[in-house]
This record gives C-alpha cells, structure tokens and sequence, in this order.
C-alpha cells in the first residue's frame, strides 16, 4: 500500500521541489502551505506521516506537531520537522512538542526517503485510525482555537505549578507554610472544610492535622469527628491513635450548625513517597461534588506530593542532625538544650517535671567479654525498650557512653517512678540474645524532679547524676531518688 504523506512549507519552490523528490520515490503526497491549512488536510486526508518545514508564519511546525499530538484521533500520526535549525534547543523543542524525527532542510532526498519509510515501519497507523480521523472532520475546531485553548492549558497549568512550587519558601515554618497552603488551595477549590497533615520521620512527633473552616466557627465536635475520619484513613499506613487537630484560620462569628452528616462529599488523600506515608489532604463540603472530575486535580496532587517530599525531606534532615545515631534518641546537644528549656518553662508556668537518668549496669564487662558490637547491641535494645515505656510526650535521649535520660514534663516524681520502675524491670527480665550469644543485663537509675531550691538546671542534672551514683553504690538494678540512699 502506497504511503501517503501530508507536506507542509511555506516556500512554493521548496515545496515543489520536496513534492517532486517524494513522488519519484512511489509516495502519494498531499500538500499544505501553512499550520492551518496543514491541520485541517489531516483529517481530510488521514496521511500515515507529516513532514513539515518549522519556520511558518502564524502556527509553526512546533504548533501543528502538538495540535497533532494533542488530537486524541491523531496523535499516532508520525510527525518529521525540517529545519535549517541547528542548535540543542531548537532540537529539544521539536522532541517536546511530540516530533519523532528532527532533521536538517539540507538533507539530501534519498535520505529523507529513508527516514521516511524507517518512520512509517516503526509507526504505523492503522486503517481503523484513519478512519477514526476522517470521522471527525466536520466536528473540528480551527487550527487556531484549538492552538489557542491548548497554549491557555499550558499557561495556566504553568501559573498552577508555579504557585505550588513557590510554597517552597516556607519549608522551615510549618504553620506559615500550612496558612498559605490553604489560601492557595480555597482559590480554586470547593470546600467547607480542608485538612493537611504533614507525617514525621521523629515517631514522637505530634500529630497534627491543620484545619481550615474558612472562618466559620464550627463546633469542637464536628472537627474531631473530622479529625478522626481523615487518620482512620491515614492508619492504612501507620497507627495515628495519638493525634490532634489545630484551626489555621480567625473563627468568626456564633458557633455554625454543622454535623458530620450535612457533607455530602468528602475525599481523603494519603501521600505517599517510596512507601512512606509522607502526609495527607482532605476536603470536606456540604455540596455535591466530584472532586476527582476537577480539571487540575492530577496537577495539583503531583505538586502536593512534590511539595510534601521537599517538606518531608527538610525535616528528616533536621531530625537526623538531633538524633544519636547508634540509638535512634536525641543526642547529648539535644538534651542540655531540652533540659534548658523544660527547666525554664516550668519556673514561668510552675509545673512540675521529672528528669532519670540511666546507666547500664557493668558495661564494659559486657564489652570486654561480648565484643563491641554485642555493645551496640545492647545499648539499641535498651533504647527500644524505653521508647515503648514512655510516653510520646517524654522525651528521650543519650546522654553519652552507657548513659541514657529521660525528662518527663508535667509529671512529679511520684508519677515518674512508676515509668522508670517498669523500664528497668523489663530490661532486667529481657533475655538478650545477638548472634546466638545471651546475656542478662540490668541498669541502674537515678530520678529527680524540678524541687524548688535547685537555682538552674545544672542543679537538677546534678541532682540526677547524684541519685544514678548512689543506685551504683547500693547495688546496682534499681532506682533511687533525689535524696534517697
């Protein structure tokens, strides 16, 4: 079957001259002298490839290839552009717009003829295809609106991403970040209520999902029942039992009356990066709505997603640059600036808060007759095992060597010890076991709390350090208080 091609210049002699060389060769050849004309001989005529010139007045080879491609009836259609062109971007502009080939003016016609045939065999198209394409000629638009909505698209899709990626700025202010989120996002979304989550690599992390109402004062109630619907979605990946909501946005006037059952549509994103839950998004409106058939919705999830790595991405780094890297707990840096700052909050708003620290009992005989790496071993269970016996808002930390502290806020040493006398009985009563060699390991702790005669936080730590001496002194495997012998 003889191979119809479609040819598009401008220049008559050019023109003329292609034509000829093309119908010497056994091609049937259709002509066009511009992009208008051009798109509309597509579906008259249904070729198997268009070669056209670039340089055309009005609509250029890059427009027709992507009027062409962007066609769902013509887009298999093979595109080859000629150019007298020769730098890397016209190049790269004519593989973006959808052209197959992007070859030289200069080119003699026997190689054209090549590179023709070697188009047409690796891109077919089918009888049905053109068929399909002749079917919709009356239907079509003029090459030039069609350009015209096309370009619209790109802009606009162009100006969305741009706005997204411009969020970029507030990476390291959650809540600046989260408030501008939401500005962008009631823009050009319908809702009555959004949530944004943003998930942590630090597993003591609060929970967080911001609420935007648009200033409508919306009962505690509602938001909780919202709170709750959109993490039982995001404990698909990990369990968000301990979580909280917070309202972006000045409530204003008298409380509205909303439930939970006056939404008619809702829909929960979780976003995920390489397996990991990295946040979530929610809209919730009392209208009937197909969020899913919003024009830019693929958009805007690819640029929340990418916005949420970058977001993620910034606060691991920032949690990694805390944290102790055999143990997974904060680091000693972390701790004196933690113990600072709880010792201060507590004078300013009197509460009380407990500090323990703990030492692995005979460490270094574990090391010496076990190894070093028997060594790590135990101090990362040990780590473990105080993870699951405090509470996510204890923080933890190592304190350097064998050494390991807990500060409990809001908690007085009566409510302490309870904690740290179940960590040291499970630490007491866990056979450890690396490598098929077990051992018992016991520790010794030394707890205080914020007493009214320590002038600094200095004091406190001392204090700590002193009860940890006296708890080695006694025997060791126990724990002894600001005080006690």
């Amino acid at each position: 079957m003889t191979v119809k091609i479609l040819l598009v210049e401008d220049s008559e002699t050019q023109l003329q001259f292609l034509k000829k060389g093309l119908t010497d060769n056994g091609f049937e050849v259709e002509i066009a002298q511009n992009g208008a004309e051009a798109y509309k001989k597509v579906f008259e005529c249904a070729p198997d490839i268009v070669v056209s010139d670039i340089m055309m007045p009005a609509i250029d080879g890059y427009q027709l290839c992507r009027l062409i491609k962007n066609h769902e009836a013509t887009r298999k259609i093979p595109v080859i552009l000629l150019t007298i062109l020769d730098s890397k971007i016209d190049s790269f502009w004519g593989k973006k717009s959808g052209a197959q080939l992007f070859l030289s003016k200069s080119i003699d016609i026997i190689e054209l003829v090549k590179n023709i045939n070697a188009t047409v065999r690796r891109y077919p198209v089918s009888e049905d295809i053109k068929t399909n394409i002749l079917s919709k000629l009356t239907n079509e638009q003029p090459a030039q609106s069609q350009l015209n909505t096309i370009l619209n698209d790109l802009l606009m899709k162009s100006v969305f991403a741009n706005e997204f990626r411009n969020l970029s700025d507030f990476l390291n202010y959650e809540r600046i970040l989260v408030e501008k989120m939401f500005s962008l996002l009631s823009s050009f979304v319908e809702y009555s209520v959004s949530g944004i989550f943003f998930a942590s690599p630090d597993n003591f992390a609060e929970n967080i999902l911001y609420i935007d109402t648009l200033g409508k004062n919306l009962s505690k109630n509602l938001l909780s029942d919202i709170k709750y619907d959109f993490f039982r979605k995001m404990d698909e990946f990990k369990n968000y039992n301990d979580s909280k909501f917070e309202v972006v946005r000045i409530l204003m006037g008298k409380e509205m009356d909303y439930n939970f059952n006056d939404f008619k549509s809702k829909v929960i994103i979780p976003l995920v990066f390489d397996r990991n839950l990295i946040g979530g998004i929610c809209f919730y409106t009392r209208q009937d709505i197909d969020y899913s058939s919003f024009r830019y919705f693929d958009l805007m999830l690819t640029e929340l997603l990418t916005l949420f790595k970058m977001k993620y991405q910034y606060t691991e780094k920032e949690f990694m640059s805390v944290l102790d890297g055999l143990t997974g707990l904060y680091n000693r840096r972390q701790f004196e600036i933690g113990l600072e700052q709880e010792f201060n909050r507590s004078k300013r708003h009197p509460s009380d808060f407990s500090l323990a620290i703990l030492d692995i009992d005979f460490f270094k005989k574990v090391n010496d007759t076990y190894g070093h790496q028997y060594g790590d071993y135990v101090l990362k269970t040990v780590a473990n095992l105080m993870k699951s016996s405090f509470r996510k808002t204890d923080m933890l930390y190592r304190y350097g060597g064998e050494e390991l502290v807990m500060i409990m806020p809001e908690t007085n040493i009566e409510g302490a010890i309870i904690p740290v006398q179940r960590l040291r009985k499970s630490i007491e009563g866990y056979d450890f076991d690396y490598n098929g060699v077990k051992a018992k390991v016991t520790v010794s702790i030394g707890l205080t709390m914020n007493y009214q005669d320590f002038n600094n936080h200095a004091d406190m730590l001392k204090s700590a350090d002193e009860a940890l001496y006296n708890a080695k002194e006694s025997g060791r495997n126990r724990v002894i208080l600001h005080g006690k012998q």
